[in-house]
């Protein structure tokens, strides 16, 4: 009975191990989504908290193209930027203020807009080894009133091994954007479809 209490003890923890391993996005949606969800989503420059001025620029181009094949439609980044340029001044890592809600309403007639914010962007190469890791929040807000209607955030790592530091930095080159691939498929995967794959 002792050895029997011990193996249901053992299983349970192996069964948290493994739910803590393999749940690496956080996302939060509000239940009412499905009755007034949005048709048009402004994607705002990406915050950037890293020394990466790469990634912010290529995850906000990946990201009106997901939101797109998600069924939302595009309002395209030159229009947002264009229009928001004569209110605010970037930052030296190319960040624009917390823009309300409301004014990419008025500017661009968006129902919500998507603030997402760049918290880690790693590309360290070592001996035999260099790891690639992008961390990414996002957050949708209702242009109108400003409220959270979805978050998500996620974190991915790809592991490149080899001998010479030259082939360590080519692999490394090679899985930087599919990193920023997967941590924006991870997030968006969540995000409710759009109207025009609704119907």
């Amino acid at each position: 009975m002792k050895a029997y209490k011990i193996h249901v003890l053992l299983l349970m923890i192996l069964i948290i191990i493994f739910t803590g391993c393999f749940s690496k996005s956080a996302n939060v949606l509000k239940p009412e989504y499905e009755q007034n969800w949005v048709k048009i989503i402004a994607v705002l420059p990406v915050e950037n908290k890293t020394e990466d001025n790469k990634a912010p620029q290529l995850l906000r181009s990946k990201l009106i193209d997901q939101l797109y094949f998600k069924g939302y439609s595009k309002v395209p980044l030159a229009v947002i930027d264009q229009k928001l340029e004569a209110l605010y001044t970037s930052d030296k890592k190319g960040n624009v203020g917390k823009i309300a809600p409301q004014v990419l309403k008025d500017l661009v007639s968006a129902d919500a807009v998507m603030y997402c914010t760049l918290l880690e962007s790693s590309n360290s190469i070592g001996f035999f080894y260099a790891p690639v890791t992008i961390s990414l929040s996002c957050e949708l807000r209702r242009a109108e009133s400003g409220e959270v209607l979805w978050k998500g955030k996620d974190k991915s790592t790809n592991r490149n091994f080899d001998f010479t530091r030259k082939n360590l930095e080519m692999k490394s080159s090679e899985s930087y954007e599919s990193v920023i691939e997967e941590v924006l498929n991870n997030i968006i995967e969540t995000l409710p479809d759009g109207p025009n794959l609704r119907g």
